[in-house]
């Protein structure tokens, strides 16, 4: 069983269980029972667990944890949350900050204002920002004279600019639907363009091809001129349709500013626009798309689509207390398998504590089907990673799933109905689990990778920081991964330290990915660390593990987050991409003289790779790998997460999807 201990300002006397949907699911002797929520006592009574077995409906257990925790003065929301239509607002521990916590939080607010820190460029790249917000509005006039004369009044009377269209891209071979351009400039048109008017006309020209809503401007760096003028390296996005192709265009503008005179406090005007790059990638579909979202046809059936899935994170941050257990930053991942044995592939969604895991049946019609409860895997602690897998090589898949402190091992009866069969307590701050066969005995192995470890209060809820990273750049404080070595019959055992594996093992490790790279039978493993280097096991002979990162080239001193193996060169040796984060502020910053003053140029270099973004290393031979990232254009992808090496368009050459962003809220224009 798994006892989720909320003891921190509960003044409870009894302990009881809840569970959604499931009456009598849950009971505290062994047999069926898996996971229960244990409301913990205080005052030094003795416990007193409430046994749902006893009750016949799983609303009475929602209102029996309901008024005892209202009698405790507990926030409760998350009591019913997965089966709520409603929900009202409840604070996340049901504290009020009081005087000094204001003070301190003003405090922080200030040290992150530009003009009361002293960072002249951040001021003046708020400014340029807010400009660039008013020509995205400029696009969205009327018509084509309103667009014109709204984007003039941005810039000033003797602008200039450069050709920024560039040209189509020559045909492509027969069949081939897809066209790329890049490396544009210089423009068979090299004579700039000079004043407002021309230049308000060529902005139209460029931007008529988007969607207002997919248009957006980034300022990823800076350079302060004299006083009132400056100039700002921009991101310009955009994609759109004019009904028989879709294109989509990535851009860097050079843009120099001016203040009109001899008010400097009114906002900039752009003075010149370059183009330094374009990518611009067209989509012929003849009246379709390459791909089309099925998520809410699919989903249709599942009754807890709208009420669980489509409120977001935001939603439950509001209706659920971090007491309950919730951990809603989306670390949760999917685990994609046919659990059923129809052909089919299934899905099964881990959720953020005190909302229900669901396992999702694929339909022959291309529908999901909810059967969680049936399954016997709709529990309601927290779990941050799972795996659909065959365990045990009866041909059927087994879960495995990460829900700290443990690992859970459920088998697959071969009709997609599961048993526990055990759990191994590794999961101190879980956010992924890799499989693969290390030492060739026919039975699949788990790699887990923790975070970060406990901190002084006791467990660190998965997605936070226990540990602050030190050094922020190489980071040797993390949670120790664990490989866990199958011995059959659903039993494991830690070999992190008898293979060599505790190498370099206290880092803050998100993802990892196991492949054969240098050819000699046995699968290799990547690791990828934030804060900090990662990791290139080399295994040999499936009996120990040494880290050849450095020397392969690969430590990717940055902030990875997934890594994905493919040979997109298609010369058979396997690449590496791993994703990490682009930061548009890290980019200006680290750039100004003002940063550099004092540090050590090592040191300014590393925290500049950290915000450059994502890394594809080409494998040259000889075990060692080149760094073309930037080279092949791939190394800006946002805030990127989870990335992954596929052939979309069955052209016989590896893509790359990446999933980016994060808990920033609703910002349509944001790049």
């Amino acid at each position: 069983m798994i006892f989720q201990n909320i003891a921190n300002n509960c003044k409870l006397k009894t302990a009881q269980f809840c569970s959604i949907g499931r009456p009598g699911r849950l009971s505290v002797a062994g047999g069926g029972a898996l996971l229960l929520h244990l409301v913990a006592c205080g005052g030094g009574t003795e416990e007193t667990p409430v046994d749902p077995s006893t009750s016949s409906d799983a609303s009475e257990l929602v209102v029996l944890r309901t008024e005892r925790l209202e009698a405790a003065g507990v926030p409760h929301a998350s009591a019913r949350a997965a089966d709520a239509t409603t929900s009202a607002a409840v604070p996340h521990d049901g504290l009020v900050p009081g005087p000094r916590l204001d003070q301190e939080l003003n405090a922080q607010r200030a040290l992150i204002q530009p003009a009361s820190s002293g960072w002249v460029s951040e001021q003046l790249s708020d400014r340029a920002a807010r400009q660039l917000a008013q020509l995205k509005e400029a696009f969205a006039a009327a018509g084509a004279d309103e667009r014109i004369i709204a984007l003039a009044e941005l810039l000033s009377g003797d602008c200039q600019s450069s050709r920024l269209v560039p040209e189509p891209a020559s045909a492509e071979a027969p069949g081939q639907r897809f066209q790329t351009l890049r490396d544009t400039p210089p423009l068979p048109d090299s004579d700039p363009l000079v004043g407002r008017d021309h230049v308000a006309a060529e902005l139209h020209r460029w931007g008529k091809r988007f969607s207002q809503q997919r248009l957006g401007f980034k300022v990823v760096r800076i350079v302060p001129g004299e006083p009132g003028q400056f100039e700002t390296t921009v991101l310009a996005s955009g994609d759109g349709t004019d009904g028989i192709a879709r294109s989509q265009e990535t851009a860097r503008w050079r843009v120099r500013w001016q203040s009109p005179q001899p008010d400097r406090d009114r906002p900039p005007l752009i003075c010149e626009i370059a183009l330094e790059h374009a990518e611009v990638s067209g989509f012929e579909f003849d009246g379709g798309t390459l791909y089309r979202d099925q998520t809410a046809a699919a989903m249709a059936p599942v009754a807890a689509y709208p009420r669980q899935y489509l409120q977001g994170n935001n939603h439950w941050a509001r209706v659920i207390p971090l007491a309950e257990g919730g951990a809603l930053l989306g670390y949760n991942g999917l685990a994609i398998g046919d659990a059923d044995g129809d052909g089919l592939d299934d899905v099964y969604i881990p959720d953020g504590g005190s909302l229900p895991n669901r396992l999702l049946f694929h339909q022959a019609d291309g529908t999901l089907e909810d059967r969680s409860v049936e399954a016997g895997v709709d529990w309601l602690d927290l779990t941050i990673s799972a795996l659909l897998i065959d365990l045990d090589n009866d041909g059927d898949q087994d879960l495995v799933s990460a829900s700290p402190p443990f690992v859970l091992f459920m088998e697959n009866d071969g009709s997609g109905k599961f048993a526990f069969r055990g759990a191994h307590r590794s999961a101190t701050n879980p956010y992924s689990l890799v499989a693969a066969d290390y030492d060739g005995d026919r039975l699949l192995d788990l790699y887990l990778c923790n975070y970060s470890g406990a901190g002084a209060g006791g467990s660190a809820g998965s997605g936070t920081i226990a540990a602050y990273p030190q050094p922020y750049s190489d980071a040797n404080n993390g949670a120790p991964n664990v490989l866990l070595k199958n011995l059959g019959a659903f039993a494991f055992r830690d070999a992190t330290a008898e293979t060599g594996l505790d190498q370099n093992n206290t880092r803050f490790s998100q993802a990892a990915a196991w492949e054969d790279y240098d050819g000699d039978g046995d699968p290799d493993l990547y690791v990828a660390n934030d804060f900090g280097r990662n990791n290139l096991y080399r295994n040999d002979g499936g009996q120990r593990f040494v880290d050849v990162a450095a020397a392969a080239g690969v430590e990717d001193q940055a902030s990875g987050m997934s890594v994905t193996w493919g040979d997109y060169d298609r010369d058979g040796q396997a690449d590496l991409y791993v994703s990490n984060m682009f930061s548009s502020a890290g980019n200006r910053v680290t750039y100004q003289a003002r940063f550099e003053n004092g540090r050590d140029g090592d040191d300014v270099a590393l925290t500049r790779r950290m915000a450059r973004g994502n890394s594809l290393f080409r494998a040259r031979g000889a075990g060692e790998f080149d760094d073309v990232s930037e080279a092949a254009g791939v190394a800006m992808a946002r805030w990127a997460w989870g990335s992954l090496f596929a052939d979309l368009n069955n052209d016989g050459w590896e893509d790359l999807v990446v999933a980016n962003g994060y808990l920033s809220n609703d910002r349509a224009d944001d790049l």
